[in-house]
């Protein structure tokens, strides 16, 4: 069929007519039944055929693709953004703002107390005869923990006293009631170093 017969097929419908049918009657319609191009036939085709039915599911898949690639380009980045905004809101710049002074003065506190805890623990260490050059080793975060230091490291030093005390009366250079004399310089020196390990 030439498209001027089609053409004129149409025309001569009137508004009202059944173009299905219409068609149906022409010489298009009686060759597509004659070859066997229906509908129930194109579905007896696609379950029977495996050749024809893997044909059509390429052509569903190359379809499905497009379909999927326009979704990526038209539609996904604008949902993935929405997505992120939702999980990541935006900080107000007031909020954000706040939040660093508050930071600042945070860190102020902090330094404050160190500084306090520092001259605290310089006085005890001072007060005990304690090595005040390991003060920054025994400050704490608070109070309680800078005097449980302080008290750990009086615990060690005394038993370190006793330790070097031992060590000179068993070394026999003392003597009690003066009977010895006085021990010299050098002497004393050579206690200090053994009970240290030193040479």
């Amino acid at each position: 069929m030439k498209k001027s017969e089609l053409t004129k097929l149409i025309e001569a419908l009137k508004d009202d007519d059944d173009i299905d049918e219409t068609i149906s009657k022409s010489d298009l319609g009686k060759a597509l039944v004659s070859s066997g191009l229906t509908l129930d036939n194109f579905k007896s085709k696609l379950e029977s055929d495996s050749n024809f039915k893997s044909f059509m599911d390429s052509e569903k898949d190359k379809h499905l693709q497009k379909g999927i690639d326009t979704f990526k380009t038209n539609n996904l980045q604008k949902l993935v953004d929405e997505e992120y905004k939702k999980q990541h809101p935006e900080a107000d710049p007031k909020d954000t703002e706040i939040a660093k002074l508050k930071k600042q003065f945070e860190d102020m506190q902090k330094e404050s107390l160190k500084k306090d805890l520092t001259n605290k623990a310089l006085k005890t260490m001072t007060e005990k005869k304690l090595p005040t050059d390991l003060v920054n080793f025994i400050v704490g975060v608070d109070e309680d923990s800078t005097n449980k230091n302080l008290e750990t490291l009086e615990k060690v030093f005394n038993s370190h006293d006793e330790a070097i005390k031992t060590e000179i009366l068993k070394d026999g250079t003392y003597k009690p009631g003066g009977q010895g004399g006085e021990p010299t310089e050098e002497a004393v020196k050579g206690q200090i170093n053994s009970a240290f390990g030193l040479k």
